[in-house]
């Protein structure tokens, strides 16, 4: 019976993992387009960013919604029209050209993702031991990156072979798919006990007590803050960056995402490890805010060869991993029984301050411009408004460790 019982455990688990690797592709993939993006559009940095933020807004805004739903009736559902939501974003993202609709897509895209990672979590939550928690974090966060490495390299030479409109209409064809394996193998509910809990206060009271918790909210601000290379850097700046710094084209750039992206794979297991194994999620948060904080000074100032850069930039990855640990340190001052709805809570201020952050960089990006127009008539932002816009995300990873002292450790609560 133990068997059978993990063996379903996995099987549930892996299907939402592969809806939320999916979702990490819709993400990330405007971050090879923007060329295209911009001449389809004609978008300055600033429109690009706020088109490309339309996601996050609808992430943002559904989180807690989707955690209450999740701990109230269960993941299947919300799932599978998660996916066809997706679906019908990625359609319409590229069937016009004009911004509005675009940005309407975009939206879609958002809202349909907003339950994807709350769901791994939720269901770690209540399938597995405590203890296991937040090395299933850890893979979960690994089956993320891997879809923003699959949404680099691999989506930029498809929208050069087949172009972006076909790119994102084959990427829409694949959620199908996954929405018929979500209805297949994901059951209604994972726990009796999630529709009792959440119904002896009310929503709006288990929000305000959970948004009480300063700890709570801590973990959140700091994850987001830590977040931020990947919401800020990877998914839409880093192809842009490299291609000004080196001079390469699209596809050869997209690989510093890709290995930013391998970075926080192995970094979010390797990093949840060694917090187990020294026996703190402290030490390990603020070793990894501050290791990608120093990290970025000499990707950005430094005159090194790319592959040296690439070296740098898959470590700026590793020790950004430490972040999914902040999604841990938060559930251990909850309970499984509201599992979702305190990690929507934290994804909710995490992607917050990303979607505030990919619209503010390419607002500093042309507040720096010096009037330059490419040949395909948008602006060009030459290497030193790259250095200039970017250089916020050290300073914010500073402020990560910083706000990090005031959360308390919370791994021996994984024991009592």
């Amino acid at each position: 019976m133990e068997s059978k019982i993990s063996y379903r455990s996995w099987l549930v688990w892996g299907v939402a993992a592969l809806f939320y690797l999916y979702e990490l592709i819709l993400r990330v993939s405007p971050s090879v387009m923007t060329n295209e993006l911009m001449s389809t559009f004609n978008a300055t940095s600033t429109t690009l960013g706020i088109l490309v933020s339309f996601y996050y807004y609808a992430y943002t805004i559904l989180q807690l919604p989707c955690g209450i739903i999740l701990d109230k009736l269960g993941p299947r559902n919300l799932l599978g029209l998660s996916a066809i939501l997706c679906v019908i974003g990625s359609v319409l993202f590229a069937s016009y050209d004009t911004i509005s609709v675009a940005q309407i897509g975009r939206f879609l895209v958002g809202a349909g993702s907003a339950c994807a990672f709350i769901s791994c979590l939720q269901i770690s939550a209540n399938l597995f031991p405590k203890k296991y928690f937040v090395i299933l974090a850890g893979v979960t966060n690994m089956m993320g990156t891997i879809g923003g490495l699959l949404g680099g390299a691999p989506i930029a030479k498809a929208v050069n072979s087949i172009g972006w409109h076909n790119t994102t209409y084959a990427l829409a064809s694949i959620g199908i798919f996954i929405a018929i394996l979500i209805f297949v193998f994901v059951p209604k509910r994972i726990t009796k006990k999630a529709k009792s809990a959440i119904q002896e206060e009310s929503i709006i009271q288990l929000v305000l007590n959970l948004m009480k918790n300063s700890q709570i909210v801590l973990c959140g601000v700091v994850g987001g803050l830590m977040y931020l290379p990947i919401s800020a850097f990877s998914e839409l700046w880093a192809v842009p960056f490299f291609m000004a710094k080196y001079g390469i084209r699209s596809q050869e750039a997209a690989l510093a995402s890709a290995i930013l992206f391998i970075g926080v794979a192995i970094g979010s297991l390797v990093l949840a490890i060694l917090a187990r194994k020294i026996n703190s999620y402290m030490k390990t948060i603020k070793m990894g805010a501050l290791g990608a904080a120093v990290l970025f000074i000499p990707l950005l100032y430094c005159e090194f060869s790319l592959y040296a850069a690439f070296g740098f930039v898959f470590f700026i990855g590793f020790f950004t991993g430490v972040q999914v640990i902040n999604f841990t340190c938060a559930q251990n001052n909850s309970t499984s029984e509201i599992a979702g709805t305190t990690i929507a809570l934290i994804n909710c201020i995490v992607m917050l301050i990303g979607s505030i952050f990919q619209p503010l960089l390419g607002l500093l990006l042309d507040i720096s411009w010096n009037g330059k127009i490419s040949e395909f008539g948008v602006r060009y932002y030459d290497i030193s408004c790259y250095k200039y816009a970017i250089m916020t995300l050290p300073l914010c990873l500073l402020i990560a460790c910083l706000f990090s002292l005031f959360i308390k450790e919370t791994i021996n609560k994984e024991n009592e």
